[in-house]
């Protein structure tokens, strides 16, 4: 019956509430990105722009954590066909990962590069992620046991794999402990 109480009863019912909401949320994006039927509208869009947006998006995490998001990319614009709102969807997935597993004052890089196919590079120089676990990075559910994963689903990973995939795109990962993590997107683009 203290009101003290019950408020923080409420607030961990609210916060685990939102956690489920947000799992339901994740699981049913993947089973619709697994779907072989399922068909993204794609559109023209702005990797550069959506890049952009992101960078401020998540610049208020990081300079919490005092992580610089750098942006290196020599042109205004680079096109694609895409869905701009599942790609967004993608990229921050990697770069909230990024800033995350960043130490204190690290450095998050964003690079975009054209040749044959459009490249977009995130790199932080954070705490790596161990040989062993690379396999399974992209699998559903999995999760590292470091604290600062404590939140996550299992989920991003997966579903970022599953939106490069549906944009006939690929996506690697490189990574060391203790030097960083790499992911490296490749996709089609349009001619300017």
């Amino acid at each position: 019956t203290d009101p003290e109480q019950v408020e923080q009863y409420y607030q961990r019912m609210l916060s685990e509430c939102t956690g489920m909401e947000r799992l339901v949320g994740d699981l049913l994006t993947l089973s619709k990105m697994q779907n072989p039927d399922f068909v993204i509208e794609k559109e023209v869009v702005d990797v550069v722009q959506i890049l952009h947006d992101l960078a401020r998006a998540v610049s208020k995490i990081a300079e919490e954590k005092h992580v610089t998001v750098a942006f290196d990319c020599d042109r205004e614009y680079c096109l694609m066909y895409g869905d701009y709102g599942r790609l967004r969807q993608m990229f921050l997935v990697i770069l909230d990962n990024a800033v995350k597993f960043s130490d204190e004052g690290g450095e998050v890089k964003v690079q975009i590069t054209k040749g044959d196919k459009l490249t977009i590079r995130i790199k932080d120089n954070g705490i790596g992620i161990a040989p062993e676990e690379l396999p399974f990075v992209f699998d559903k559910f999995y999760k590292s046991k470091l604290r600062q994963n404590a939140k996550g689903s299992g989920l991003g990973l997966a579903i970022a794999k599953q939106i490069a995939l549906k944009h006939d795109g690929t996506i690697q990962i490189n990574s060391e402990p203790a030097k960083g993590t790499e992911f490296v997107f490749t996709f089609d683009y349009l001619d300017e």
